[in-house]
C-alpha cells in the first residue's frame, strides 16, 4: 500500500507524532510505503530526519507537477490538516490529480480555527487526533450523516521507562510547564492563579519566552513573583518532567490544541497534571483518577491545597496518570487507527475533488473558512493577532504578500472585538505560496 503524506512541514508535535508512528511500523515489518511532500522546510529537521531514517521517502517544497506525480502513484494520499496557508493554497491550485483522500486532523475544530466542513464532506476518511473533536459544531450534520467515515488517531505519546526522582517529605510541590509561553496558548490569568496558592510551590516554566512580552511583564508583577522561574528551551523533557510533581497545564479557554503531547508526556513521567477543563484536555485527564481538571482559580487555589497536604493522594494519581498514557496513547494504535482508515478508504475509487470550489478561490476566502462559521473569542484572538503566529492572518500574508485580496484587508469589526465575514473578492490564486 502506498501512502502519500502531505503536510506543510514536519515540526513540533505533527513531527513527533509522524516520526514515532513510523518507527513502531518498522518495528512491527509494516508493508505500507509512505512518502512524505513537505510544503515548506522544516526549522528543525529532528523528526523529518527520524521520519526518512524509517524508510520513507521525503520531498521538500517540490515542485507543483512533481506533487501531482507524487500523487497520482498513491493509492491513498493524506493531508496532515491545520490551517496552515500553503495547505490551502496547494489544494486550490487544482494540481492533485483523482485520489482517495484521508484527512489527520490536527486541531481541535472546536473554535477558531475550523476544520473546513466542505473539505470534511469531500474526504472518503477522517481522522481526529481527539474524540473532543467529534463536537466540532459545524461538523455534526456530517459526522451523524457518516458515522463510519470518521475515527480518532492519537498524536500524543509519552515516554518509556522513566525513572521519577524521589520526592523528600514536607518540601515545596515541585510544579512545571513545558510549551508554548503565550496567552494565545497559556490561560490570560495564570500568573493571578499561581499567585493565590497559599502552600509554598517552585514552578518552572519552560519554552521560548519574550523577556520583554506580556508573560513576563505579567510574571514578574506577581506578589510572589520568586516562585515562577523561566528555564528556557527544554532539551531533554524526559528528565525535566521525572523531576516534577505536578504538570501545571492550564490553557487558554477555546485554544486550537488537541493532541496535547506535552500532557500526555508529563502523565507518562508521572508528573501529576492539573488541567484547565477544556474539551482537549478533558478528555485526556480523568479527573479524580488520572490528575485533576479544575474550572475556575478558586478551583485550582484549593486543588494545589489538597494536593499538598496529601501525598499519598499525589503519588496514587502519578502512579494511575503513567498507567492511562501507556494504555492509551501508544503509537501502535495510532499505527492501528491509521490502517482502519486506508482500509475504509481504499474500498472506493480515486476521484476528483473540487478543492477550488470547497475551499474558495484566494488568500481571503482560505482565511476567513477557518473562522467565518463560527463567531468566538478565539476567532477575534486569531484575526487580531500582529505575529505570523499559526494560521493567522498575519500568517497568510507571509505566505501570499502578492495576494491582491489581502492587500490592506482586515475583517470587519476584529479591532473592536468581533468578527464579520467579508465577501471574498474572488481572484484565482495558482500558486500556493512558493
Amino acid at each position: 500500500m502506498r501512502i502519500l503524506h502531505i503536510a506543510p512541514h514536519l515540526g513540533g508535535g505533527v513531527g513527533k507524532a509522524h516520526a514515532t508512528v513510523m518507527e513502531a511500523e518498522r518495528r512491527d515489518g509494516s508493508s505500507i510505503r509512505r512518502s512524505y511532500v513537505l510544503l515548506e522546510a522544516p526549522r528543525d529537521t529532528t523528526y523529518a530526519e527520524r521520519v526518512r531514517a524509517s524508510g520513507c521517502e521525503l520531498h521538500v517544497s517540490p515542485a507543483p507537477a512533481e506533487i501531482a506525480a507524487l500523487a497520482a502513484e498513491a493509492d491513498i494520499v493524506q493531508i496532515e490538516w491545520w490551517n496552515h496557508p500553503r495547505l490551502y493554497g496547494l489544494l486550490a491550485s487544482e494540481i492533485l490529480p483523482a485520489l482517495r483522500l484521508v484527512l489527520w486532523t490536527h486541531i481541535s475544530g472546536l473554535a477558531a480555527p475550523l476544520i473546513p466542513r466542505r473539505l470534511v464532506e469531500t474526504a472518503d476518511h477522517v481522522l481526529f487526533t481527539s474524540p473532543c473533536s467529534l463536537d466540532a459544531p459545524n461538523l455534526k450534520g456530517e459526522i451523524r450523516a457518516r458515522p463510519g467515515a470518521f475515527g480518532v488517531a492519537n498524536s500524543g505519546f509519552g515516554f518509556d521507562g522513566i525513572v521519577r526522582a524521589d520526592r523528600t517529605p514536607g518540601t515545596p510541590l515541585r510544579c512545571g510547564y513545558i510549551g508554548t509561553l503565550d496567552f494565545v496558548k497559556l490561560h490570560p490569568r495564570l500568573f493571578d492563579f499561581l499567585d493565590a496558592v497559599e502552600s509554598p510551590i517552585n514552578v518552572g516554566l519552560w519554552g521560548e519566552h519574550d523577556p520583554q512580552g506580556p508573560v513576563a511583564a505579567r510574571a514578574a508583577a506577581m506578589r510572589r513573583p520568586g516562585r515562577v522561574r523561566f528555564e528556557g528551551y527544554a532539551d531533554r523533557p524526559a528528565n525535566v518532567l521525572a523531576d516534577l510533581d505536578l504538570f501545571v497545564y492550564l490553557l487558554a479557554p477555546g485554544h486550537y490544541g488537541t493532541g496535547e503531547n506535552a500532557l500526555v508526556e508529563a502523565m507518562s513521567a508521572g508528573a501529576v497534571p492539573i488541567v484547565w477543563g477544556n474539551p482537549a484536555e478533558a478528555a485526556i485527564v480523568s479527573d479524580g483518577e488520572t490528575g485533576r481538571v479544575v474550572r475556575s482559580g478558586e478551583d485550582f487555589v484549593a486543588t494545589m491545597a489538597e494536593l499538598s497536604a496529601a501525598p499519598a493522594r499525589l503519588a496514587r494519581l502519578s502512579a494511575a496518570a503513567r498507567i492511562e498514557a501507556a494504555r492509551r496513547h501508544s503509537p501502535a494504535a495510532t499505527a492501528l487507527a491509521l490502517a482502519d482508515a486506508y482500509r475504509a478508504a481504499l474500498s472506493g475509487t480515486k476521484r476528483s475533488r473540487p478543492f477550488h470550489e470547497i475551499l474558495g478561490l484566494d488568500a481571503r476566502a482560505w482565511f476567513e473558512s477557518s473562522v467565518a462559521e463560527l463567531m468566538s473569542e478565539g476567532a477575534v484572538r486569531l484575526v487580531a493577532s500582529l505575529a505570523a503566529a499559526k494560521g493567522s492572518l498575519a500568517h497568510f500574508r507571509a505566505c501570499f504578500p502578492a495576494d491582491p485580496s489581502l492587500a490592506g484587508w482586515m475583517p470587519a469589526g476584529s479591532q473592536a472585538g468581533g468578527y464579520s465575514p467579508v465577501k471574498s473578492s474572488g481572484s484565482l490564486i495558482t500558486r500556493f505560496g512558493a
